[in-house]
């Protein structure tokens, strides 16, 4: 994934989630996939699950009272509303491609691992929910393909071990990606500065899963290092979707993404020096050595006879202590540039 950053003219990579905001219709779908091509989109993201393979039935009274009583298939009956078949994914696949854009899915389990397979997916996504599911990330990463990984709900030791199982498997890229798992999430519980101690502790790229309302935490993440940013993405402000609290509009992503590139142009490389546009500056502003007043041919240079004045196209300042006590080969008149080839024993 990475490596398209650098055959794009842009610094960072943008994926459109679109997750489950589609509501089950393909034309939304659609008209979604099209939208986030004209925001500037890399990628297009889905979800794919099977519902009776997502929740327990009895998952209402497990987390109320930690006893199955009663079944309850409300939340199954719910996620049915949002599935795809294989040859729809396939369709939407190919609009992306289209549309110039990456398709690819968040994976729940092992049925719609192989139906993306069966598709023809370069890359998977897994859900900050899935990083303890050991058997999942194993099959993901036997594909051999890149994986995104969410990180969100997670402890160091629990993302460390999916890293090293997913890297027991496979030598193909990951990425991480920060996120917190609210919706949204509060400005002072976004935890910006988690994106740079992922990157040191597990030394993968990190990105940033934006479930803020916050037009400034991309921003802010760049200057963390993140240069991949997943947003949750809707077709309009009046769509109404699961994501809607968190979702942008196709013109609030095109702006992201202009403000998230502005903001990297400005972090630069963080080289401690000099150079292009900035060397002319150095030139009119810095101080080279003059002749304070005439200096007379044969006359041995103290510090009176000098004078550290712009630009700085000669002999430098900092030189001063090498020049004096040489002596001077010409006449040099009052408020001359000093140079080399005036002096005697000068290199």
């Amino acid at each position: 994934m990475l490596e398209n950053i650098a055959k794009s003219k842009r610094r960072a990579l943008y994926i459109a989630e679109i997750g489950l905001n589609h509501n089950g219709s393909m034309d939304t779908a659609r008209s979604m996939i099209s939208a986030a091509a004209a925001a500037g989109a890399d990628f297009v993201k889905f979800q794919t699950f099977v519902p009776e393979l997502l929740s327990s039935v009895y998952t209402a009274d497990l987390l109320s009272t930690g006893i199955e009583c009663k079944r309850d298939t409300g939340s199954i009956d719910f996620f049915k509303k949002f599935v795809f078949g294989r040859e729809e994914y396939a369709e939407l696949k190919s609009l992306a491609a289209n549309s110039g854009l990456h398709f690819f899915s968040s994976v729940f389990d092992l049925e719609s691992l192989k139906l993306l397979e069966d598709i023809g997916v370069s890359l998977y996504k897994l859900a900050s929910s899935e990083v303890t599911n050991h058997p999942l990330i194993e099959a993901v990463a036997e594909t051999g393909k890149p994986v995104i990984l969410s990180t969100g709900i997670s402890a160091e030791d629990e993302i460390m071990q999916a890293v090293e199982l997913f890297r027991k498997h496979t030598s193909a890229e990951l990425i991480l990606l920060h996120c917190v798992s609210l919706y949204p999430t509060r400005p002072e519980k976004a935890n910006l500065a988690r994106i740079p101690a992922l990157a040191k502790r597990f030394n993968l790229p990190v990105g940033f899963s934006d479930h803020t309302k916050e037009a400034a935490a991309p921003v802010v993440a760049a200057a963390c290092g993140a240069r991949i940013f997943e947003k949750h993405f809707t077709i309009d402000r009046f769509h109404d979707c699961p994501d809607k609290a968190i979702s942008c509009t196709p013109e609030q992503f095109a702006r992201m993404i202009k403000s998230v590139e502005r903001a990297i142009g400005m972090i630069g490389t963080g080289a401690i020096s000099y150079g292009g546009a900035e060397a002319g500056a150095a030139r009119a502003a810095r101080r080279s050595l003059f002749a304070r007043r005439l200096i007379p041919k044969g006359k041995t240079i103290d510090t009176d006879d000098l004078v550290a004045l712009r630009p700085g196209v000669g002999i430098p300042a900092y030189e001063l202590k090498y020049i004096v006590g040489k002596k001077s080969r010409i006449d040099i008149p009052e408020n001359f540039l000093l140079r080399k080839e005036y002096l005697e024993g000068a290199v």
